[in-house]
């Protein structure tokens, strides 16, 4: 048997520019999905009435121990070294998501500036003692002409 060896295509010129655009998006979601903020956030019930037990640090959005009727906040500082816009937005994952609300989303920092973002967590009357809420807030970065 004989087998039939097709000539290879060269890729034409709309192939290539294609080709070249398709891979500078993909390295500008890569770039942007590497440089965002992740903290770890996470909130615990507590038993009784107006409890708040506050674990203070940087490294994460930890709104501490928390009591049913009860709310926490932290913030998180923005900077913009960048002589472009930057065009931020917050994504929340876990189960403590629908307990961490912003301030703002979706939103500009101008060039050479700073901004601050604010999550806050109130903790529902029905929320079950002992439990733990966790997740990740990741804060995207994107630089905007």
């Amino acid at each position: 048997m004989e087998e039939l060896i097709q000539p290879k295509k060269k890729l034409r010129l709309i192939d290539k520019i294609v080709l070249a655009v398709l891979l500078l998006v993909f390295l500008f979601a890569f770039y942007v999905t590497l440089d965002a903020n992740k903290y770890r956030a996470l909130v615990r019930v507590v038993a009784g009435e107006g409890k708040v037990g506050v674990n203070p640090t940087d490294q994460a959005l930890d709104f501490g121990d928390l009591s049913r009727g009860t709310s926490a906040v932290r913030r998180v500082a923005i900077e913009n070294g960048l002589p472009l816009s930057l065009y931020v937005f917050a994504v929340r994952t876990g189960s403590i998501r629908t307990l961490v609300k912003l301030d703002k989303n979706y939103f500009r920092i101008p060039p050479r500036s700073s901004d601050k973002i604010e999550f806050s967590v109130y903790m529902p009357a029905s929320a079950e003692i002992d439990r733990v809420y966790d997740g990740r807030v990741y804060l995207f970065k994107i630089p905007m002409p």
